[in-house]
């Protein structure tokens, strides 16, 4: 498989992820998705179901993210940028296995021990969402801060990857549970989505990405 091959399958992973996690977020307006949630809740199929699309969201921004750092890499920010999709790949796989928790184990004790759910939390698993997330953002920050110095993309990319993190913790900080703090997270969702489709769109597109694999004074030459 050509690299030209590997660049497009790894845009569409990037642009399919994108499309779930919108679909996600927008279930986020219409139920509690946090673990303070109701019994009830845990027990309901939109609970199952927005955790299965989050997981199916973060392997396939998991499986682009490689050539999205490969594009940039060797420009300018491109240790940073490094740094930062390594502690996004944490960030996914903590989120990952705590999404593995809600959505085979959180049903089961709702339903027969709902006194143990508590004690899980309190007992040390809260490190999975909570340091999951923590790496996510931070490694967010780092990586746009990388993608606006290297200027392989455009740089409204990496600006998106910030204003994500920047409405995701006032989402966070905001009383959970309410509608306008759902709001913001869905503007935090969307926002990463669209940097990760527009780098997707880009990675697909055969005569961007052998123009983008250039440097500038070569393609300054050959006009």
């Amino acid at each position: 498989m050509s690299s030209t091959q590997l660049y497009r399958l790894s845009g569409i992973s990037l642009l399919l992820g994108a499309l779930v996690s919108v679909i996600a977020g927008v279930m986020t307006l219409f139920f509690n998705h946090n673990y303070t949630a109701s019994l009830s809740t845990f027990q309901s199929p939109l609970w199952s179901t927005y955790y299965s699309l989050f997981f199916v969201a973060l392997a396939l921004i998991l499986l682009g993210l490689p050539a999205l750092y490969l594009r940039q890499a060797g420009r300018r920010g491109g240790v940073l940028g490094l740094v930062g999709v390594f502690l996004i790949v944490l960030g996914n796989f903590l989120l990952m296995a705590m999404i593995g928790y809600f959505v085979s184990i959180l049903p089961l004790l709702a339903a027969k021990a709902p006194q143990v759910i508590n004690a899980a939390f309190e007992s040390g698993f809260g490190i999975f969402p909570l340091g999951g997330t923590a790496f996510g953002l931070i490694g967010l920050i780092l990586l746009g801060i990388a993608l606006i110095r290297a200027r392989v993309f455009p740089p409204f990319v990496g600006i998106l990857l910030i204003a994500s993190v920047v409405l995701s913790l006032v989402a966070f900080f905001l009383q959970s549970g309410d509608l306008l703090a759902a709001i913001i997270g869905l503007l935090g969702t969307a926002s990463a989505a669209i940097a990760y489709g527009w780098v997707g769109m880009i990675l697909t597109t055969q005569q961007n990405m052998r123009g983008a694999e250039m440097p500038s004074s070569v393609q300054t030459v050959l006009r």
